[in-house]
C-alpha cells in the first residue's frame, strides 16, 4: 500500500523521510511521494491532491498539537460530510501524534523530530496495521522451511560433479589446437614474404 508525506514548516525533511520510509516498509507501506509546504494555502493544495492519489497521508509538522492545525485538517476531511474518527498517541517523552480517519482516508500528523517519532512509532504502526489490515514483514519470512534438506541435497549434487584433473584430455586438445594455429600463422607469414619478394624482383627487372 502506498502513502504520501507532506512536510509542513518542517526543517528535517530528508532525515525524517528516510527514517519513516524504512520503518513503515516493515508493515508493507511504500512511500509514493513527498513534498513540502510552507503556508496553509500550500498545505491545502497539496493535501487536496494527495487525498485523490492515496488513502494514507502523513503530515510532518513543527505545529504538532496546535489546535489551529487540528481544526484545519478536520474541515478538509469533513468536506465530504464523512464522520471523522480522531485518535491521539502520546509518546513517553511527551511527543504527540494525531490520527484522523474519514471512511478509508487517514491523515497522520507527526512531530518534526526523529526522536519524537520514534516514541510514537510502535503505536502508530499498530493502528495503521489495524486500519488497513497490514501485516508486519519478517526478514526470514521468504526463506523455505526445509533449508537443511536443501543444503544437503545441493552438497550431494556437487559431490557428483566430476572435476577433470590437470593435464586432462580437454587441456591437451586445447594445447594441440594452439600449436596447429601457430604453425598455420607461421606458414601464412612465410608465403606472404615470398610473394612480396617475387613482386619486388619483377618490379626491378622490368
Amino acid at each position: 500500500m502506498n502513502y504520501e508525506i507532506i512536510f509542513y514548516r518542517s526543517g528535517k525533511t530528508s532525515e525524517i523521510q528516510n527514517f519513516l520510509s524504512g520503518k513503515l516498509h516493515d508493515i508493507s507501506l511504500s512511500l509514493n511521494e513527498a513534498c513540502a509546504a510552507v503556508s496553509s494555502k500550500e498545505l491545502t493544495e497539496m493535501l487536496g491532491r494527495a487525498i485523490k492519489r492515496n488513502r494514507l497521508i502523513l503530515i510532518v509538522s513543527s505545529n504538532t498539537g496546535d489546535q489551529g492545525t487540528e481544526d484545519f485538517l478536520d474541515r478538509i476531511l469533513r468536506s465530504d460530510s464523512s464522520d471523522i474518527v480522531s485518535k491521539r498517541i502520546d509518546g513517553d517523552n511527551g511527543a504527540v501524534c494525531s490520527i484522523k480517519c474519514a471512511k478509508d482516508q487517514t491523515i497522520v500528523i507527526l512531530p518534526d523530530n526523529t526522536e519524537d517519532i520514534i516514541s510514537v512509532l510502535p503505536e502508530l504502526k499498530k493502528n495503521l496495521s489495524d486500519i488497513y489490515k497490514l501485516e508486519e514483514r519478517s526478514d526470514d519470512s521468504t526463506l523455505p522451511d526445509n533449508i537443511p534438506e536443501n543444503i544437503e541435497k545441493n552438497m550431494a549434487q556437487s559431490r557428483r560433479v566430476r572435476v577433470a584433473p590437470a593435464g586432462s584430455t580437454a587441456e591437451k586438445r586445447t594445447e594441440s589446437r594452439l600449436a596447429a594455429l601457430k604453425t598455420t600463422i607461421a606458414i601464412l607469414l612465410f608465403l606472404a614474404a615470398v610473394q612480396i619478394g617475387l613482386a619486388s624482383y619483377l618490379f626491378l627487372t622490368q
